[in-house]
């Protein structure tokens, strides 16, 4: 097999609902393989593995870990054991994708980028978004001055939560609340059209278990330019976000939710509205295809962890505003 025909060969950590996202995606990848699935209930992991057609079922995390044949995980465990499989994980030489949010603190992000440094191997955080096209389009259109100078970003991601049983996204211990759940995205997409740094952030939230299940925000920028988002667990389901400059206007929706939907770009500025449409894709396919030729390639990962640092960073002073009560500096 020459090097342009070699997949790489990837190992789940967990059984989680998430997978029915990215393990299609990884398995219509086309440098990408699905060798083995790890739970630490062991029919489960037979069940998952037989459900998604990978060859091995582990009854444990380390099991999967200590087999030298993975290259790279996908960790989708519940968000305060992340860093612990990813610290383990990258020790035991293995390239992490890791779902978001990577970790709950900044300083713990910095554990895992240290860790994977030593180890020589690729980790980043697994923000699906940012792989579509549409993306590269957006940001084309902002580079060309399609819409003047951006000055504000709105985005809204929310949905209503199945309720009546345990959910984790209300399990506070577990790191559950809107914004780690669906508010991270929009943190994300703002730094990353906006180019720079909130200096700083402040937010209100609808608490419920000692979650937040609705939150609004308002992340200033500097130089004129804002953030103005909600996300939440229990409304309507959402997910949208737009950009204004001084010049007109760019929106995308269905942002974080379904792969494989026709999507569109909608530009209005001095010309009217132009309306750009976008084949259907699966922006989880082209997230594992990214990372798996970063490996392939000996390259860096599409986006590296000092991005994870500063987004957890934001969603930290996020959760401080709403704790005190006021705006945070950063």
């Amino acid at each position: 097999m020459s090097q342009n025909d070699r997949k790489v060969r990837w190992g789940v950590l967990g059984a989680a609902r998430i997978n029915r996202r990215l393990i299609p995606g990884l398995k219509q990848s086309n440098n990408a393989e699905l060798l083995a699935i790890a739970s630490r209930d062991r029919d489960k992991a037979h069940q998952a593995a037989a459900q998604w057609g990978a060859e091995l079922a582990y009854d444990s995390y380390e099991a999967l870990l200590n087999d030298r044949r993975i290259e790279a995980v996908y960790i989708p465990l519940p968000n305060t054991l992340h860093v612990e499989w990813a610290i383990k994980a990258v020790q035991a030489g293995k390239h992490v994708l890791c779902e978001k949010p990577l970790a709950l603190t900044p300083e713990d992000v910095l554990k895992v980028k240290e860790a994977a440094e030593k180890n020589k191997v690729q980790v980043m955080e697994a923000f699906m978004y940012r792989f579509h096209p549409q993306q590269g389009r957006v940001r084309e259109l902002l580079a060309e001055g399609a819409i003047g100078d951006a000055r504000v970003v709105r985005a809204s991601f929310a949905f209503p939560m199945i309720t009546g049983n345990y959910n984790i996204r209300l399990d506070n211990a577990l790191g559950g609340g809107a914004i780690w759940d669906v508010g991270c995205y929009g943190v994300n997409v703002a730094r990353w059209l906006l180019g720079s740094e909130p200096v700083s952030v402040y937010a209100e939230a609808t608490l419920e278990q000692g979650v937040d299940v609705s939150t609004v925000a308002i992340l200033d920028f500097g130089a004129q330019k804002r953030a103005v988002m909600d996300f939440g667990l229990n409304y309507g389901r959402r997910s949208f976000y737009e950009i204004i400059g001084t010049a007109g206007t760019l929106s995308v929706e269905n942002m974080w939710q379904e792969p494989d939907i026709e999507g569109y770009v909608y530009l209005r500025n001095e010309k009217g509205l132009i309306t750009e449409p976008f084949a259907p894709v699966n922006h989880f396919k082209l997230e594992v295809e990214a990372f798996s030729q970063a490996i392939l390639d000996g390259q860096p990962a599409p986006y590296s962890l000092s991005d994870s640092v500063e987004n957890a960073r934001v969603c930290n002073a996020l959760h401080q505003s709403i704790q005190e009560g006021h705006k945070i500096q950063l």
